[in-house]
Parts: structure tokens; C-alpha cells; sequence
């Protein structure tokens, strides 16, 4: 665990160090086309060029290229990719199907080759199918064991199964072949896992040195090492990192739901509304309509949280209509709002059961907390802290249901490090945390 706390990224990148997911997958570069369209690629024909990206424009040029050379194996490759970066960029799940059905044609083309079942585990990422996914980058190692970014899909796959161990020895053979951005943000993300906030902000200002001449990418290198310092409390440097995601990527959402939470720290109510809703404009998805909706309901404005809370199931039926599986989020949001807590359970068992991360065991722990039983969840609470991930929200969680057991000590200590950002850390349980430490510190220093 002391490499993973290391502060040294250069020995890092000596040693090949251990990398993780990075949240969302960091789409590859555009590959080349085939100069012969009438044969099939084979993997030595297709070499990574210019950089991805889901503008319209390249979408559009892509589709093109396509329709004129139905046989272009890379290029079907890429507009999948294109299609899979414009829902990152607008939420937009519809694109899943798209993509799926240019992967089919891609495979048609070229059987076999690595690249499709590289693409097909990037979809399974993105439609949370992580057992799947895992099928696929192993296939795409089986066939190519040199490309370092199959190995970072592999351990992808692996972390959000809960498989750390073999997630670490993937991505140490990932880092060995190529530390880059991707690697980068990967070392980030497992920094962060393992409670070393800080160590994450720096992986992540290695990746923005190194650069990608994705837009999209350098954004989110910004919101993470923002996300990242606000969860410190160093609010100055959270919003600097906002503005720059900002200034790479008009509109980016992340960074406008990061400005949201800064404005609510600043009792700026009514701005934050506003950032929540051009967020939620650029890219409907469930986390923007629900922070809206806590936000109107801290506000007193109940009829717009229910009308923002009644979008959450609408995402939700169109997201699970484009085969993305949404229990875990969907079971998070029962157990926060008092919805349907047995159906809420269930969702988060089944989520656990496919895909037993630490947040799925979070996730399942808030949902029996909420439902009454906090006995069951202490186990599945203490699962959910194992690694030392000082996420603000887990550690309320945490911190909840330790008190509601009892263990008022471990307790005080998981809701000291919750409110490290103070009450901005949640909309919804910012303020009973503080209430709760006060009672904890209040009891401790009795005679």
C-alpha cells in the first residue's frame, strides 16, 4: 500500500506503478483507415493516428466514410468510438445501440481482431456489464498481449468487479508498456481508492502535463483534480480547475455541476440552480436532476424537487432500454429519497452480487441502514471502508450506521473526515452530519 501513497510519480513511472479505472473510461485514438476498402483489416493494419473525438462534425465525416467504404474495417471501429464519445459528452444512451450495431458490421469485416473486442468491452464499461467486459479484454489480450490499453480495460473491468488484486497486476503490465494520459488518470483514480486524496490531485496534474488532444478528456482531468481538492475543502483551487475544465470544453457538465457545489458553499442558492440546469441541459442525466432536486427541496421549493425527483425514473427507463444496468444508482436514490425500500435492497443485492466493488457494498449498506436494518449493513459498511477511500458521502455512510450500531468511537472519526469540505459535502446529509459530530464530540467530553 505504500507504493499507492508514494508522491513520487517519477519513481511511479519507473516501477511501472499500479493504475486504476478511471471512473469513465478514456476512449483510444482514431485509428487509420484502410488504404485497400475492399479488404479486411487485419491487426497489423490499423495504427493509432489523430485523437478521438464525438463532435457531430466527426461523426458525420465518419458516416460518411463508411457508407463509401463498407469494407473500412477501421473506420467502423472509430465511428463507434465516436458514438460511444458523444455519450460522454451528452448523456445521450441511445448511441449504445448505435454503436453496438457498427461493432457488429466491424466484426463482420475483420473476425478476430482485437480491436472489436476492445470496442466491445469499452461498451460493456459504459453499460456497467463489467463481467462482460472483462470476457472482452481478455479476448483482445489473448490475441494482442502487447497493447497496453486492453490491459487497462481488462483492470477496468476487474476493479468494478471487486478483483483488485488481479486489477493491480493488469494495470502494473499496463504502466509497463505505456504510461501516458490514460495511465495517469488511472494512478489518480486509484490514489483516490485507497484514501490518498492528494496524491490523486498530483497523478492528475502528471496527466494534464502529458496532455490529450481530446478536449473532452483534458476537461475531465480538470473536474477530477477539482472534485478532488473540494473534497479537501480547498475550495479556491476547485473552482480554478472548474474554470480551466471550462475553458478546454465549453459547457462541460462536470465542470458545471463543480461550480454548482461551490455556489451552494457560498449560500449562492439561486446560481447554483442555474449551473445545475444548464448541466442537466448539456447532458440529461440522473446525478444533475437529482442534485436540482435537493437543491429546490433545501430551498423549500418541493414542487420543482418533485418534479426534478420524477425525472430520475424517466433517465432511468431510458437508460435501462439502451442495456445499461442501473441498480446500484437507482437503489442509492430509494434509500436517500424513502422510496420503495425493499425494492431498493433488492437492487442494491443484485448490484453487489454482479459487481462487488467497494461501492456496491456501500451501496447496499445505506439501502439496509435505510430499510431498518443496520446490524446487516455494519458488515457490508465496513466492506464498503476496507481500502480507506475517504469519499465524503461513503464515509457518512459509514459514519451513520457505526453510530446506529453503537461504535461511537469509529463513528465520531468517519464523520470528523466526512466533513473535511464541511456541510457542501451533500445537499442532502451535509447538515445532519454536523448535528451528528456535534452530539459525538459533545458526548466524548463528558466527565
Amino acid at each position: 500500500m505504500q507504493i499507492l501513497r508514494s508522491r513520487s510519480l517519477a519513481w511511479i513511472i519507473a516501477a511501472a506503478a499500479i493504475v486504476a479505472l478511471t471512473g469513465i473510461v478514456i476512449l483510444p485514438q482514431l485509428f487509420g483507415s484502410n488504404e485497400d476498402s475492399n479488404s479486411a483489416a487485419s491487426p497489423q493494419s490499423v495504427v493509432a493516428v489523430s485523437p478521438q473525438n464525438g463532435s457531430s462534425d466527426t461523426i458525420t465525416k465518419l458516416e460518411k466514410i463508411v457508407e463509401d467504404r463498407p469494407n473500412d474495417f477501421a473506420a467502423h471501429i472509430n465511428l463507434a468510438y465516436a458514438y460511444l464519445q458523444r455519450v460522454r459528452e451528452t448523456g445521450d444512451p441511445s448511441l449504445y445501440s448505435t454503436a453496438e450495431n457498427v461493432l457488429k458490421r466491424a466484426e463482420k469485416i475483420g473476425p478476430g481482431d482485437p480491436e472489436v473486442f476492445a470496442a466491445k468491452a469499452v461498451l460493456a464499461l459504459a453499460r456497467h456489464d463489467f463481467a462482460a467486459a472483462l470476457v472482452f479484454a481478455d479476448k483482445a489480450l489473448e490475441i494482442n498481449p502487447d497493447q497496453a490499453r486492453y490491459y487497462g480495460l481488462r483492470a477496468d473491468a476487474q476493479i468494478e468487479l471487486g478483483q483488485y488484486a488481479q486489477a493491480a497486476e493488469a494495470l502494473q503490465n499496463m504502466a509497463d508498456r505505456r504510461p501516458d494520459f490514460a495511465a495517469y488518470s488511472r494512478i489518480a483514480h486509484i490514489r483516490e481508492l485507497y484514501g490518498d486524496p492528494e496524491g490523486a490531485i498530483e497523478a492528475l496534474q502528471a496527466a494534464i502535463e502529458g496532455g490529450s488532444s481530446v478536449p473532452e478528456n483534458m476537461a475531465w482531468a480538470f473536474v477530477q483534480s477539482g472534485d478532488r481538492s473540494f473534497e479537501l475543502g480547498d475550495f479556491a483551487t476547485a473552482g480554478a480547475q472548474y474554470a480551466r475544465a471550462l475553458a478546454r470544453m465549453i459547457e462541460y457538465p462536470a465542470a458545471l455541476a463543480g461550480q454548482a457545489r461551490l455556489a451552494v458553499v457560498l449560500g449562492q442558492n439561486d446560481t447554483a440552480a442555474s449551473l445545475y440546469a444548464r448541466a442537466f441541459a448539456r447532458a440529461p442525466l440522473a446525478e444533475y436532476a437529482i442534485a436540482l432536486g435537493e437543491l429546490h427541496a433545501k430551498t423549500g421549493n418541493q414542487k420543482e424537487a418533485t418534479k426534478q425527483f420524477a425525472l430520475v425514473n424517466a433517465l432511468d427507463r431510458l437508460q435501462r432500454q439502451n442495456g445499461v444496468n442501473t441498480d446500484l444508482e437507482l437503489a442509492l436514490f430509494r434509500a436517500d429519497h424513502g422510496i420503495e425500500l425493499k425494492n431498493a435492497v433488492g437492487e442494491a443485492r443484485a448490484a453487489y452480487e454482479a459487481r462487488p466493488s467497494i461501492y456496491a457494498a456501500d451501496a447496499l449498506a445505506w439501502s439496509l441502514f435505510k430499510d431498518g436494518n443496520a446490524n446487516e449493513a455494519r458488515r457490508y459498511s465496513l466492506e464498503a471502508i476496507r481500502l480507506g477511500t475517504q469519499n465524503p458521502l461513503l464515509l457518512y455512510h459509514a459514519g451513520v450506521i457505526a453510530q446506529a450500531v453503537g461504535e461511537n468511537v469509529q463513528a465520531r472519526e468517519l464523520l470528523r473526515v466526512a466533513l473535511r469540505p464541511g456541510p457542501a459535502f451533500s445537499l442532502l446529509y451535509g447538515d445532519d452530519a454536523k448535528q451528528r459530530l456535534e452530539v459525538l464530540e459533545k458526548a466524548t467530553a463528558r466527565p
